[in-house]
């Protein structure tokens, strides 16, 4: 037995390993006892799946437990048999995904054959797992009104906003307990659906709202089985032994909208979303019975949303196109004699055969005068339709009792329309979903239990741009461009004032995730040990872009010629010509590990202990593409370059990129060497161009003490991490590998060089700035340590009544190493100018800005949290919870307008004081309620009332539900800002905002804060400026001559130091069923979000060098259900 125990352990431990071996299954266990109160061993344990009619059996142990591990979500029922005692029965009761039910169970004494059937005693409240979790079940799910379908998508995610713990920005990214969103993996049935090239959730690809079991969150106390503290995850449906299913249409229109806070009309809409869904006992008549053993569920969901948008351009009038440039203010003349032309007419045997292509490719004037210019004289509204189509299908299979089997497929097809500029054909963009995933539970033995899981989720987001971009160029016959380009595009002619032929690259995006998962359960005595292995495989690819035009060219006219825009591109003279030869694009791969192990010891039949202990290891991402470098700071004076060990990557770097920062073999520069290039061979690092960290252990240790049958006090503390994905990896593309060429074309005389289909003036084009002006943007640290988020909480549970639990929690967290964006080359501040400092005065002389995404920051955060749950009974559900909560941190940058994000906020104040960027956390409210209700009122068929009424009666009166949301929060933490001033000589506008001065303790607060008067301006003035006419006035330290000088320090107002306006959000719903046949209903419904139209004040304009500082012109949206009011009415025929 112990041999073939460490075999399956071994297995189960060089498997696979990597992001939390995430398993769906539950727990269901008891403790059988006699009517003394004394245990019974070796009683005979059977749990029934009341769909599938399937069952387990098992015997108590030597204390009287029983325990039965993986076992899938579903409604149950136990039954228990021992000598010399009735048969127990316990009524069915239901089991939530990753959740452990307790049902106890008291024989009577008496014969075998005879039988006791008891309502299972089931609390509300955990009392078996340290673990905070909420659910939304299946009829929550299909039941709150959060309208998901309404904003051109029919991904419910958002609804998970309706969750105790979970604090959306206005952005939509949710917060978890105190995490950022990075701290939060999201999983769609065990396998992670977080993108690879970013660590954020793949929201279209969850699946129909008709194909979720349940969506969970865990938040606290999570075991060594997950990696990141915060856990989002979505169940599917599964068939059962009935066939069930459903039809369903839902309809938003803007009459059932209203306008939001600063809009002058309801936006137009027209969304439909319909499909259908159906379950069961997979049958063939004649060939296959699969009733007790195989099920299926297949949902198919359409959505259709036209809408348009406007299209609103500057154009030439139908004169200017032919040459004639009378009444437009100006005097065309000719480059070449200069002499104004003849009539003020270019006569069109002197425009380009260029120009002669492309001016078909803009419309006529419908707007404005149609005889002389003017700015937006072409409007027109286009298509910018949005569909999706999808479908899920899950096939359950049960072998034996001991073999179980399940798979899921779903796919997705978004496509949607975005218009373009003048007459050139709207894009279509073309984004897709796929995910697959299959699962083998074994039951080796009663007490060791196996599962292995294996699944793909796969996005792509691709613009097509339906022209013969490349047909179009040589048609042009445009000279030295670089031939046979990657893509499908056009060059870009960029005209002053008036709407440029051009648009930037077609983008596309693709993300890869393969997964493999083992966990395997062995149970002995009070000891349930859990191994497990995760390995995920991931990949992103993206696109590449420098300029507009990139591989086809970009040209640029400004009048210098012929005194007009429009008349220098109809001869075809550039002012400047150049291009971008894109040969490869981003493809970022990596393969992380994890493995964990972990015993939840039931110490008595009141105290359980979780412990265990986690290691991860998250290489960083490599390119197949070999486009990307890292900065390594560690040498002193001139750091260096580092690139992969691929021979080919050396080739990748730009000429001009070589000499402005003096790369080596170079000379001696201001008594500072040259820059060495090396590979990461040389280097001594992987090809992540990063160390990486192989010592990740995550310890973790919860309790759960039962005071009594009704009260539980739950405690936990552990190490969690933060995934680095492909955000990290794709600060180091594209960084030294542009090779960008470009020609001004402006003679000793001042005429051009050259004229289209010419491009170029004589030599290569490189453009070397001086030394100590190119940008590196942006290194990784090359000693990067992952970061990690120290958890702890005490909570304690009371059941009240039969249906109702109360928490009360302390809750808290501290996370290190967080990601953070330094300028590591900015130097110590100064009273002289930047522009006048010796680039001595930085750490690496031979450049500019070096942006770093680096290891380092910090968030504290501390709350308190209530929470009155009622599980569904007599009709009724609800949840209410509050969290008051104290959030800082100092890795938001430093102005935070959101959650920050995988690589931090933004550009940090002073890269040499992270903490000067200390603060509030900006989406992390101090007090938030939130309330959810289901209550299905009590008449009419089947309900408390009423339930015998004649069918009249009960189509009236009878079916009838309401369903409630109300969300009351206060303002996130605000920082005021200035633009366009340096008072550090630090080079901080090229960084970015940076922060004013307070004048005294005010922090810009007013007693009575209106939309037009939220914040006082005069509490507050530019760093360098004395209160009075100039004290807005940020100009300070940028421009010798003109400005003040530099004082030599930044702002002293500090970070989330204001409060903005408060949020309160009541969504309603309320249906009507009607039953057609017995086992056939019909139901019609009505959800609306922000029922009253309550106006939700946005952020206050924030920069006090603008005149509207403190004013607000826009309501806040709906990330919490705040924006303006929205409704939807579906018709659902359900069997």
């Amino acid at each position: 037995m112990k041999t073939s125990l460490a075999a399956s352990v071994l297995f189960a431990l060089i498997a696979g390993g990597a992001l939390s071996a995430q398993s769906t299954m539950g727990v269901v266990l008891g403790t059988v006892k006699d009517p003394t109160g004394s245990v019974v061993k070796a009683a005979a344990v059977r749990l029934t799946n009341v769909g599938e009619n399937t069952s387990k059996e098992i015997l108590t142990d030597e204390n009287g437990n029983y325990e039965f591990q993986n076992v899938k979500r579903g409604a149950y029922t136990i039954a228990v048999k021992a000598q010399g005692f009735q048969q127990f029965s316990a009524a069915q009761f239901p089991l939530e995904a990753r959740q452990t039910v307790r049902v106890d169970a008291n024989l009577v004494v008496g014969e075998v054959t005879q039988s006791v059937e008891v309502t299972a005693a089931l609390g509300v409240i955990a009392t078996d797992s340290p673990a905070i979790h909420s659910t939304l079940t299946v009829e929550k799910v299909a039941s709150l009104p959060v309208n998901v379908r309404a904003g051109g998508s029919t991904s419910p995610y958002n609804i998970i906003a309706t969750l105790p713990g979970v604090q959306p920005d206005n952005g939509n990214g949710f917060g978890i307990q105190g995490g950022i969103p990075a701290q939060s993996d999201s999983s769609l049935d065990g396998i992670s659906i977080t993108n690879a090239s970013g660590n954020s959730p793949l929201r279209a690809l969850f699946p129909s709202v008709e194909s979720i079991a349940e969506i969970k969150v865990q938040g606290v106390g999570n075991t060594a089985e997950y990696g990141a503290p915060g856990d989002i995850a979505t169940i599917s449906r599964s068939g059962t032994n009935k066939y069930h299913g459903a039809g369903f249409w839902y309809h938003q229109n803007k009459a059932l909208d209203a306008r939001s806070f600063g809009q002058t009309t309801v936006p137009a809409k027209i969304g439909n979303t319909f499909g259908g869904t159906i379950g069961g006992p997979l049958s063939i008549p004649k060939l296959y019975n699969g009733t007790d053993r195989t099920f299926f569920l297949f949902t198919w969901e359409s959505f259709r949303f036209p809408r348009q948008t406007t299209v609103q351009n500057s154009i030439p009038t139908e004169r200017m196109k032919a040459g004639d440039f009378n009444g437009e203010g100006v005097i065309v003349r000719d480059p070449f004699t200069g002499q104004p032309f003849a009539g003020n007419v270019i006569p069109t045997s002197r425009f380009s055969s260029v120009s002669r292509q492309v001016i078909p490719y803009y419309p006529t004037v419908n707007a404005g005068p149609a005889d002389r210019f003017a700015a937006a004289n072409f409007i027109e509204n286009r298509s910018a339709t949005i569909e999706s189509d999808q479908f899920d299908v899950r096939g359950d299979h049960q072998f034996s009792p001991k073999h179980a089997f399940f798979a899921r497929y779903s796919k997705k097809t978004n496509p949607s329309l975005s218009p373009n500029v003048l007459l050139l054909p709207t894009d279509i963009v073309k984004d897709g979903y796929h995910s697959g995933v299959a699962s083998y539970t074994w039951t080796i033995k009663a007490n060791l239990l196996n599962e292995f899981r294996a699944g793909v989720n796969y996005s792509f987001n691709q613009r097509v741009f339906p022209f013969d971009g490349y047909g179009f160029l040589k048609s042009l016959n445009l000279k030295d461009i670089p031939p046979n380009p990657i893509y499908n595009g056009i060059p870009a002619f960029r005209v002053d004032r008036i709407t440029s032929f051009a648009k930037g690259r077609p983008g596309f995006s693709r993300s890869w995730n393969t997964q493999f998962i083992d966990n395997l359960t062995w149970i002995k005595g009070r000891h349930t040990i859990k191994t497990g292995v995760d390995i995920r495989k991931l990949r992103g690819e993206s696109n590449i872009s420098f300029i507009t035009g990139d591989s086809y060219g970009q040209f640029a006219f400004n009048g210098n010629f012929t005194g007009h825009p429009w008349g220098d591109f109809l001869l075809g003279a550039p002012i400047q010509s150049g291009f971008a030869d894109l040969q490869i694009d981003n493809d970022g791969r990596a393969t992380h590990y994890k493995a964990y192990i972990q015993d939840s010891y039931r110490a008595s039949n009141k105290l359980t202990i979780d412990y265990g202990v986690r290691w991860e290891f998250h290489p960083g991402y490599y390119d197949a593409g070999l486009n990307i470098a890292n900065f390594d700071r560690t040498v002193p004076r001139t750091g260096r370059v580092i690139i992969p060990s691929d021979p080919r990557a050396p080739s990748f770097i730009g000429e001009g990129v070589r000499t402005t920062i003096n790369a080596c073999p170079g000379p001696v520069i201001n008594g500072v060497p040259c820059t060495p290039i090396v590979t990461a061979q040389e280097a001594g690092l992987p090809e992540g161009l990063r160390e990486n960290y192989y010592t990740q252990f995550l310890p973790r240790l919860g309790l759960a003490y039962r005071l009594n049958d009704k009260t539980t006090l739950r405690a936990s503390g552990g190490l969690y991490n933060m995934i680095i994905m492909g955000s990290v990896f794709y600060s180091l593309t594209s960084t030294v590998q542009a090779d960008v060429r470009s020609f001004t074309n402006v003679a000793a005389d001042g005429k051009p060089v050259f004229l289209l289909p010419e491009t170029r003036t004589p030599g290569s084009g490189v453009r070397a700035g001086a030394v100590g002006t190119f940008e590196f943007r942006t290194a990784n640290q090359i000693d990067f340590r992952p970061p990690q988020m120290l958890q702890w909480n005490l909570s304690i549970d009371r059941q009240i009544g039969s249906n109702m639990g109360l928490r009360l929690s302390y809750i808290g967290n501290k996370s290190t190493h967080m990601p953070w964006a330094p300028d590591i080359n900015q130097p110590q501040s100064s009273t002289q100018f930047f522009s006048q400092r010796p680039l001595t005065d930085r750490p690496f002389p031979h450049w500019g800005l070096i942006y770093s995404r680096d290891a380092g920051a910090n968030s504290i955060y501390n709350s308190f949290q209530a929470e009155l749950n009622r599980r569904f009974a007599k009709g009724l559900s609800f949840n209410f919870a509050y969290t008051m909560a104290k959030h800082l941190a100092d890795n938001a940058g430093p102005n935070p307008g959101s959650w920050a994000g995988e690589t931090g906020g933004g550009r940090v104040t002073n890269s040499l004081n992270r903490r000067a960027d200390r603060g509030d956390v900006y989406a992390t409210r101090r007090h938030r309620g939130l309330t959810t209700l289901v209550y299905d009122l009590p008449f009419g068929k089947g309900r408390q009332f009423m339930s015998a009424a004649n069918p009249v009666l009960d189509a009236v009166a009878g079916g009838w539900s309401v369903s409630s949301i109300l969300t009351l929060q206060t303002g996130p933490f605000l920082t005021p800002v200035y633009s366009g001033g340096d008072p550090s000589g630090t080079n901080g506008p090229r960084r970015g905002t940076d922060r004013p001065d307070r004048l005294g303790a005010e922090n810009g607060s007013v007693s009575d804060p209106t939309a037009a008067r939220w914040l006082d301006r005069n509490a507050f003035v530019c760093p360098g400026r004395a209160p009075g006419p100039l004290q807005f006035n940020c100009s300070v330290g940028v421009v010798p001559g003109r400005d003040p000088a530099p004082i030599g320090r930044f702002g002293n107002s500090g970070v989330g130091i204001v409060v903005g306006p408060a949020t309160v959000g009541w969504n309603m719903g309320m249906s009507k069923r009607f039953y057609l046949m017995e086992q056939l209903s019909l139901r019609l419904e009505g959800t609306f979000t922000n029922l009253p139209n309550t106006v939700n004040l946005a952020d206050p304009n924030l920069n006090i060098a603008d005149s509207n500082f403190g004013r607000i012109t826009s309501a806040r949206g709906g990330e919490v259900f705040g924006g303006g009011r929205t409704g939807q009415v579906s018709v659902r025929i359900e069997f």
